[in-house]
């Protein structure tokens, strides 16, 4: 297993952008490099979500992939792997913050989506020591780095108390771009995203509007 680094503020790996946010950690836990992307875009979303939504994440994270994009996401299930599986099928640079120790595979099912990323150049990130479970109260503290360590955080598909919008609350206390991929009215996984964009979140239709958004 690839060994743990510490690092912190003022330590080269530590992203600048995460450096300069005032509920910032004081250091976390590495596995893997964090690279030295042009930018950085959190793509997240719905834990249980529908074909439509895994295949909106999957296509815009490699399309921000190939133009030099890290793809920052949760590590959970839906939104968040098709969007680590989108930078990785596109060759690109992806990291999975976790809410446990970087030692542990939660969910147990993206053990092998971890050592993907490793394996590919990636980050596996957290705030916690290693061993740390999957206590729920870790996540939504976790999303601040998300966010945080992003130059924009994309919501792709989240219903009305999704933890993506927890993550889209963050980046904007933190002065962090949202973005908001819209859905069908009716549907109960598009009303996060057009809340957002009713507040004042940029609309993304694909990889182009992100790239926009970050002037790229």
């Amino acid at each position: 297993m690839e060994a743990t680094r510490t690092i912190r503020p003022g330590d080269g790996p530590y992203p600048d952008a995460l450096a300069r946010v005032a509920d910032r950690p004081a250091e976390l836990r590495l596995r893997g490099s964090l690279g030295a992307p042009r930018a950085r875009v959190a793509v997240v979303g719905a834990r249980r979500c529908d074909e439509y939504g895994l295949d909106l994440a999957r296509e815009l994270s490699a399309g921000l992939a190939r133009a030099g994009v890290s793809i920052v996401s949760g590590g959970a299930l839906g939104v968040d792997a098709a969007a680590h599986e989108g930078a990785l099928e596109a060759g690109g640079h992806t990291v999975a913050v976790l809410g446990t120790g970087v030692d542990v595979a939660y969910p147990a099912e993206h053990r092998d989506l971890f050592e993907r990323i490793l394996a590919s150049g990636g980050a596996l990130v957290s705030e916690q020591p290693d061993g740390a479970p999957g206590w729920k109260g870790n996540f939504p503290r976790r999303n601040r780095i998300v966010s945080g360590m992003s130059g924009a955080v994309v919501v792709v598909r989240a219903g009305e108390r999704s933890g993506a919008l927890i993550t889209a609350a963050w980046a904007a206390s933190q002065g962090v771009q949202v973005l908001a991929v819209p859905g069908d009215a009716r549907d109960p996984l598009s009303a996060g995203p057009h809340a957002l964009l009713r507040r004042g979140a940029r609309l993304a239709t694909g990889a182009a509007d992100v790239l926009a958004a970050l002037g790229l």
